[in-house]
């Protein structure tokens, strides 16, 4: 696994999109929108979050792509505004809000002090390759130096019996407008 680098931001989101493009927490967070630039600009938001705030890691041929949260703590920060200012601007008022509520419903479900590490995305072209299960196992490995715990959400109940395969376990579910998400952690 390599860290990514602000130059390879096209690509991350190019991978990302292309995963994403039929996501049911996607087609929810941006309204069930065709509009593919609109799911460009969220990807963008994701990856700048990540940049500046965590971690991104892609493998050796360029094909699967994770990005992490590990700032723990969210400060104000003017980029984060300006970011936020724009994410409203480019999507629209009411997927803006739903993408800040999911952020601070998991805020919320996180220990005060507990040290971790929030998977915003992960994006494997083609799949089966194992591309996944490496990206997690690798951030894992990182975080038990620090005791982290590793964070997720998802809206597919069917990926959570493979998620769980990974270690993961539900820990949360909550409906956001008639929307099941369910936040999963696993321990390092």
């Amino acid at each position: 696994m390599k860290k990514a680098r602000l130059e390879d931001k096209n690509l991350v989101v190019d991978i990302l999109t292309d995963a994403y493009h039929s996501n049911p927490q996607v087609d929810f967070l941006l309204k069930k929108t065709i509009n593919k630039s609109k799911l460009r600009t969220a990807m963008e938001y994701i990856f700048d979050l990540a940049f500046h705030g965590g971690e991104i890691y892609l493998n050796e041929d360029n094909t699967a792509v994770a990005l992490w949260d590990t700032s723990n703590k969210r400060k104000f920060s003017f980029r984060q505004f300006f970011q936020e200012i724009k994410l409203t601007l480019q999507l629209g008022f009411d997927s803006t809000i739903r993408v800040l509520r999911l952020n601070k419903i998991f805020e919320t479900s996180i220990p005060e002090k507990q040290n971790f590490a929030r998977l915003y995305a992960i994006a494997v072209k083609p799949e089966g390759k194992g591309y996944t299960k490496k990206l997690i196992d690798y951030m894992s490995e990182k975080m038990s130096q620090t005791k982290a715990t590793l964070f997720l959400d998802t809206s597919t109940a069917s990926e959570i019996g493979t998620l769980n395969k990974f270690g993961f376990h539900v820990f949360k579910a909550v409906a956001i407008d008639n929307q099941k998400l369910f936040f999963m952690q696993k321990p390092c």
